[in-house]
């Protein structure tokens, strides 16, 4: 059973009332932060755990005690959970309660943590990833608290009954609200309340912070930051689940503070990417995990790192530099939101010790379109995402798209439709899709999918698109059905997931009997998913 800790025992002790020894480790003369974590079983202190300030790194003695000179702009301490140990969850918001606050600058500070054991073996295990809720109006709040959580927690329910899942954890991937610093307190109220079932309590939801996190009154990225620290912690963090290292950072590239003054407000201006600190922190944080070469690591951060790396101030600043960080690894894979579309991208000139490509996953967003409809940007439906690990294997993952089936993970278009929204602007596909059936597949990629349309007893291979195309089908609802319109048309974003086939004398819309296959073969394990349709979409039922 997960139990609900008070993990910090002491803290904020002054100087003159701290003692020379902690747990019969005495304590060094200038270090200025220190504790003991201890095993809730035994009593005793847990010797090797990593503790961190947000800027470098000690470990705990064989007593179980940590102690450092803090930097002067530790907000916090923490440490990197530990496998064969709880999550520990805080006793009022269920989140993950891993670090304690700390006074910038303190003469001396004392915090301890207790850890609880696992009575469960932890090698596989299943963790969702939610991007972008982005939630700025009351209604937004209100979507992601009566649509988002109630289809997770179904969802879950299911898995679990199933056998499905086991050990589940949960991310978000940034953006969590959208500017307006009123949303952190339900939307944490929110996330707080999924069970995984009534033995083990509530879902350890981790977070990372956005763009759209920082708070735009402020200027500098350290005060920037400061409201998500408070609610959620640290924003550059670790732990690590079975064989599985997770590290969490921020790669919002802070750059200054600027104005919309059409608009009338001030922004965060930024860009992706690390500084050299967080590139020096990742290092060590790594250089503590054992055994790479059997294990995995994950890396969760918000802005794609596809990006060349760019100087100081460009996107994809250090962006080649912690992707070489990862490859010891015998499996590496880096989970992002941002885009508000979901790709997939390999990094060929980054292979692992298992010899297999740092893979990126960009997921499609929580919100969609900023909660506008329930589309993203270039028409994947609004959702989530899960993965099952299984030891160093990323063994099998899935899209799952609010208010939809598991099932449901394409369309199907005809290339000779066209759309007319209610301004009366007709969208049409591009002249070289023309009596092709269109297959739009969501989270494809161009490596693990083959896609085929079967009719009249012959298979038809489909080609995927080698140039990106728009979904005109949802650009015309988005446009023009939804009101934005023709202004905001930046808003609806281009895609490689199309798939299309023509087959002579026959037009789509007008055939019968047919039906299309998409097979994903996950890398690695050989997973199989197929995936059909077989009908023409012209409505807007799902949009």
């Amino acid at each position: 059973m997960r139990k609900i800790l008070f993990f910090l025992l002491f803290s904020c002790l002054t100087l003159g009332a701290s003692a020379e020894k902690i747990n019969g480790t005495r304590l060094a003369k200038g270090n200025d932060i220190a504790g003991v974590i201890t095993d809730s079983r035994t009593g005793k202190g847990i010797p090797g755990v990593a503790v961190s300030d947000g800027y470098t790194y000690t470990v705990t003695d064989r007593h179980g005690v940590y102690q450092m000179k803090a930097d002067p702009r530790c907000r916090t301490v923490f440490y990197s959970t530990p496998s064969g140990y709880e999550i520990a969850l805080d006793e009022k918001s269920h989140m993950p309660s891993f670090y304690a606050p700390h006074t910038p600058g303190a003469a001396f500070e004392r915090h301890d943590f207790v850890l609880t054991p696992l009575d469960r073996d932890e090698t596989d295990f299943t963790v969702f990833m939610l991007a972008d809720p982005q939630c700025q109006l009351k209604s937004d709040v209100e979507r992601f608290r009566t649509e988002t959580m109630p289809d997770l927690q179904a969802h879950i329910n299911g898995g679990i009954a199933s056998g499905e899942f086991k050990n589940i954890y949960a991310l978000t991937l940034g953006d969590i609200i959208y500017d307006d610093q009123n949303d952190w307190v339900p939307m944490k109220e929110i996330m707080s309340n999924v069970r995984i079932n009534d033995q083990d309590g509530y879902l350890p939801i981790f977070q990372v912070i956005g763009n759209h996190d920082h708070y735009n009154a402020y200027t500098g990225d350290y005060d920037c930051t400061s409201n998500f620290v408070r609610h959620f912690g640290p924003t550059d963090y670790s732990f690590d689940r079975g064989k599985v290292h997770f590290v969490v950072m921020d790669n919002v590239y802070y750059l200054d503070q600027g104005t919309v003054p059409e608009k009338g407000f001030t922004k965060v201006k930024y860009t992706g990417g690390f500084t050299p600190e967080q590139v020096e922190w990742l290092r060590e944080d790594l250089s503590l995990v054992s055994g790479k070469e059997d294990k995995m690591v994950i890396l969760c951060v918000h802005i794609p790192m596809r990006g060349a790396s760019g100087k100081e101030g460009e996107s994809g600043y250090n962006f080649q530099e912690v992707l070489s960080e990862l490859t010891p690894f015998k499996e590496a894979h880096v989970m992002i939101g941002h885009t508000h579309y979901p790709e997939m991208y390999f990094h060929d000139k980054h292979l692992t010790a298992g010899g297999t490509p740092v893979m990126e996953h960009i997921h499609g967003a929580i919100c969609g379109a900023w909660w506008h409809s329930n589309t993203c940007v270039d028409g994947t439906p609004l959702g989530y995402a899960y993965y099952q690990v299984r030891g160093t294997q990323l063994y099998d993952w899935q899209a799952k798209f609010t208010h939809q089936p598991k099932s449901h993970q394409m369309r199907v278009y005809d290339g000779n439709a066209s759309y007319t929204g209610t301004k009366g602007v007709v969208y049409q596909w591009e002249e070289d899709l023309k009596d092709c059936f269109i297959a739009t597949v969501w989270y494809d990629d161009d490596r693990n999918w083959k896609v085929e349309l079967e009719m009249g007893g012959k298979v038809y291979p489909m080609k995927r698109v080698t140039r990106r195309q728009r979904d005109w089908y949802a650009y015309s609802f988005f446009i023009n059905e939804n009101g934005r319109g023709e202004k905001n048309a930046a808003y609806h974003h281009t895609s490689k997931h199309f798939w299309t086939v023509s087959i002579p004398g026959v037009k789509p819309s007008d055939a019968t009997g047919w039906v299309i296959r998409a097979t994903q073969v996950i890398p690695g394990s050989g997973v199989v998913h197929t995936y059909t349709a077989d009908r023409i979409e012209s409505g807007y039922k799902d949009l």
